[in-house]
């Protein structure tokens, strides 16, 4: 068990006890084509023991039980609730599932992080112990904690971010290493809303009135940005890392109109900004063979940063407590809630910050959210070596540092965040180019030494015709990475890789379009996450069209 797992292990349940029909989760985010038995899934619906739970090509489902482990079901799968049984007093249970085909993601709540979690495929059985794992088809890729996968030829263990695949046919488990190339990137990808699915959340309920009046206030006319305001769904790219469903209304709200909700002072807007958050964890074992070594892994999750400039006050929500993010893990910065005393403070748009908020929180925890403008960009870049860092000329993006500190000063996360105002599906060109400019801030290091901060330089050169990009990032960590993403259907999302060119580096690229000054996609942000041999790193960019 790791010491960072008790993040998410501060809040009880009521009290379960084993029953055949008792119901030991909800499901908290429904796509369609997603069925329980003979009935549809719909947001809030319960989900009992011995249930089966299956979707189509365009259902996906996530599940939430009472000890706070999360399962997201992939589209067309099957699975199958064996087992669950839980005691809050004493933080005991078992789970067990079965995967008949398809894909999962599961995330560690209590009795995983006891080792007492257990799900089986068609060609083996997976033992989990805390953290994060994605199953498909044979593949089997430990985010974070640590697992044994067992098939009729053999067992093997894995750490956190080791890969391995089941061949079958009573053949061992290959032996544990890197994922494949672009392999988390796109199992992130999968396990997203597609375009015109919004995760079985009702539309924002903004009256055309104030929508209307966030119009007028961003661009002094009744006709918005780009025309008359459309109700949509809940932006794509916040669905990359699960962004907690209690925030999905305030994200929809905002995203009700293209027009900026700019409702304080010129200069220091009433906004929700969305986005990703990325950066390292560095952990310690606690117990085995491995007892007393610290380690470090990539992380990467959803990020919503909400600005009031009425009150003064910020408050931000990172879903990334673990390698792939989790809708029910959430840690949050500051408050918009006037009696709540965590500290935040909003200056103008380049400049605010927020203390984390330890309701919950093992003893000994701190944190917090800056932002970092682009004068502060530039000196972090002279700093690490790179005067001519290319700062993102980004208008309404935003990006900053955030962390979670531990009592032993040496463990926590590491991390950077970027977001911006939401683009929508329907705003992406069909033709033409365009090259994006900016910049990277990651935290990289060896997988055993401490993290330090690298900054390079970063461009995006976009075929919307052919739905595809060309990334470069030079100088990270004297290291330049290139490779190619490629823009996913229906969406403002983009996903891919790239190659560095010192040992075996590679740099995994999940991020997405947002609104710019001169163009409803005229900025982008997102996550990287760098592995190599004895390597591993864990950041952020953002970058603007080339003006």
């Amino acid at each position: 068990m790791m010491r960072l797992a008790t993040l998410a292990l501060a809040t009880t349940a009521s009290l379960i006890t084993a029953a055949h029909a008792q119901q030991v989760g909800t499901a908290s985010a429904v796509n369609p084509a997603a069925t329980i038995n003979t009935r549809t899934i719909t947001i809030g619906s319960s989900i009992s023991h011995m249930e089966r739970i299956r979707t189509t090509e365009s259902g996906s489902v996530q599940v939430l039980f009472v000890d706070k482990t999360s399962m997201t079901v992939g589209p067309n799968s099957d699975l199958t609730i064996d087992e669950y049984v839980f005691d809050p007093k004493s933080g005991e249970g078992k789970l067990a599932a079965t995967l008949g085909r398809g894909a999962l993601r599961f995330v560690g709540g209590l009795i995983s992080h006891a080792g007492n979690a257990e799900i089986k495929t068609s060609s083996a059985t997976i033992g989990i112990r805390g953290g994060v794992v994605l199953l498909n088809g044979p593949n089997v890729y430990m985010g974070y904690g640590s697992s044994t996968v067992t098939s009729r030829g053999g067992t093997v263990s894995l750490g956190a971010g080791e890969f391995t695949r089941t061949p079958g046919g009573g053949a061992p488990p290959l032996p544990p290493g890197p994922p494949p190339p672009n392999y988390v990137a796109s199992q992130l990808q999968f396990f997203q809303s597609a375009g015109g699915q919004s995760g079985g959340v009702a539309a924002g309920h903004a009256s055309p009135r104030n929508v209307a009046a966030a119009e007028r206030r961003a661009t002094g006319s009744n006709g918005g940005v780009a025309g008359q305001a459309t109700t949509t769904p809940a932006p794509t790219i916040t669905r990359i890392g699960n962004v907690a469903q209690t925030l999905d209304q305030t994200i929809q709200t905002s995203a009700q109109s293209r027009a900026v909700e700019a409702s304080g002072t010129e200069g220091r807007p009433t906004t929700v900004l969305v986005g990703l958050a990325g950066g390292v964890v560095r952990d310690q074992y606690v117990s085995g063979s491995n007892n007393g070594q610290s380690y470090n892994s990539s992380i990467i999750g959803g990020a919503v940063v909400m600005l009031d400039a009425i009150a003064n006050r910020i408050q931000a929500n990172f879903g990334a407590t673990y390698g792939t993010g989790n809708s029910d893990q959430i840690v949050q910065y500051g408050s918009l809630n006037p009696s709540d005393p965590t500290p935040s403070s909003y200056t103008d748009y380049n400049t605010f910050s927020a203390q984390l908020k330890k309701d919950g929180l093992p003893s000994g925890f701190s944190g917090e959210i800056t932002n970092l403008s682009p004068a502060s960009t530039r000196q972090l870049g002279a700093s690490l070596g790179q005067p001519n860092l290319t700062v993102c000329q980004c208008e309404y993006t935003r990006w900053g540092f955030w962390s979670v500190k531990t009592p032993d000063p040496n463990l926590g996360i590491f991390g950077t965040w970027v977001a911006g105002q939401p683009a929508l599906a329907t705003d992406m060109p069909t033709t033409g180019t365009a090259s994006y400019v900016g910049h990277v801030i990651a935290n990289v290091g060896t997988t055993n030494g401490d993290p330090r901060q690298a900054v390079g330089n970063f461009t995006n050169t976009v075929d919307f015709g052919a739905r595809t990009g060309n990334v470069a990032v030079n100088g990270l960590d004297s290291t330049n990475y290139h490779g190619t993403v490629a823009l996913q259907n229906g969406t403002v999302a983009f996903v891919g890789s790239a190659a560095g060119d010192v040992g075996d580096r590679n740099m995994s690229i999940v991020g997405g379009f947002v609104r710019g000054a001169t163009s409803p996609v005229g900025e982008m942000g997102g996550t990287v996450m760098i592995t190599g041999t004895n390597y591993v790193g864990g950041g952020s960019f953002a970058a603007a069209i080339r003006r």
